[in-house]
């Protein structure tokens, strides 16, 4: 019996135990395997433990329509730092813009109104004036959330974070029926270490980054007391905003030179590092969003965008080449 011949449930398994180098070799060999190899099933299990490939922890996958062969792919570019730059709008007067991406819609804030923007499906580009534009606010729009409706509604609690100006801690966790406020996380913050940007990744499981340069994991089934995972911002920076894949990756905005951050929840020190903009000019990254192929950072006078869809060459890469424009400069994927 051929190998291509043996029932699908036994291919499966043998192909369980290949990486991802030796399925991308193997489905070159001829049509038939290749047709096979590409199936999602095959690359489900690989693509758990790589970045930002929409595997959420809990097994949902949050890009069906993307194979996962490809985000596997576009995962290495993200892990090696391999990007191409460029920044679709500019504004004059600084702000403080704040972002949301809706599947292909992009939510830009800027002062007191909020435009819309469509992003084509292929290029990921998206027109320099939105399709909609929400107004009406008397003052500047810090945060805001789309919905499919106009009603906005909370669970049975929610948690607030503060500027921690007293000695108490800046994260508070509410009752919403009881309208009383059910606990304090945490007890090693230090005055003034207010927090920025709150992430739930799960009902019981919460990110918080802020004042003090860490990014700090929450588990509300756990003690209050202490976290159970934190990361430090090497540089002693304010940290503004976060996001996270739902996996393994956590994506920071720092507060001097427009520097975004990437990192593995599995390692304790920053994975890599891309600097938006340059002494003298210098900006906090105010909000970040990001999909399988692109990340998004508003800072103070722009919007960037980092595309991660970049076709491998073979040539030599230098460990710190990733803090500037990497349009031309890719690393081997095998692939």
């Amino acid at each position: 019996m051929l190998f291509s011949q043996l029932p699908e449930d036994v291919l499966y398994h043998i192909l369980s135990y290949l990486d991802y180098k030796s399925l991308g070799r193997l489905s070159q060999v001829c049509k038939l395997i290749n047709r096979f190899v590409d199936r999602d099933v095959v690359w489900r299990k690989i693509a758990r433990d790589f970045l930002n490939t929409g595997i959420s922890w809990n097994g949902t996958d949050i890009y069906p329509h993307i194979p996962l062969k490809e985000r596997v792919k576009m995962a290495q570019n993200w892990y090696s730092g391999v990007y191409k730059r460029s920044i679709p709008l500019k504004w004059k007067i600084k702000l403080l813009p704040w972002l949301q991406l809706d599947g292909d819609i992009l939510f830009l804030s800027q002062a007191s109104s909020i435009g819309a923007y469509h992003l084509h499906q292929e290029s990921r580009r998206f027109q320099r004036s939105p399709f909609e534009i929400y107004s009406g606010h008397k003052g500047d729009v810090c945060r805001f959330v789309p919905t499919v409706s106009h009603l906005i509604s909370g669970g049975s609690s929610f948690v607030t974070g503060t500027a921690c100006c007293e000695n108490f801690s800046p994260l508070r966790i509410w009752d919403v029926e009881r309208s009383a406020c059910v606990c304090n996380l945490g007890s090693e913050f230090r005055r003034g270490a207010g927090v920025l940007d709150i992430v739930f990744e799960s009902p019981f499981q919460l990110y918080t980054c802020g004042y003090d340069t860490f990014i700090r994991l929450w588990d509300l089934r756990l003690s209050p007391q202490k976290c159970m995972m934190k990361w430090e911002e090497p540089h002693d920076s304010t940290l503004y905003c976060i996001q996270t894949d739902g996996n393994h990756m956590i994506a920071s905005g720092s507060s001097y030179y427009g520097v975004v951050r990437l990192w593995d929840k599995r390692q304790s020190e920053c994975l890599q590092f891309f600097q938006l903009c340059s002494d003298p000019v210098s900006s906090p990254v105010y909000c970040l969003r990001f999909n399988s192929s692109h990340l998004y950072a508003a800072l103070a006078t722009a919007l960037h965008s980092l595309d991660f869809r970049q076709n491998p060459t073979y040539i030599r890469w230098h460990p710190h080449s990733y803090t500037s424009d990497l349009s031309n400069q890719e690393k081997c994927l095998f692939f």
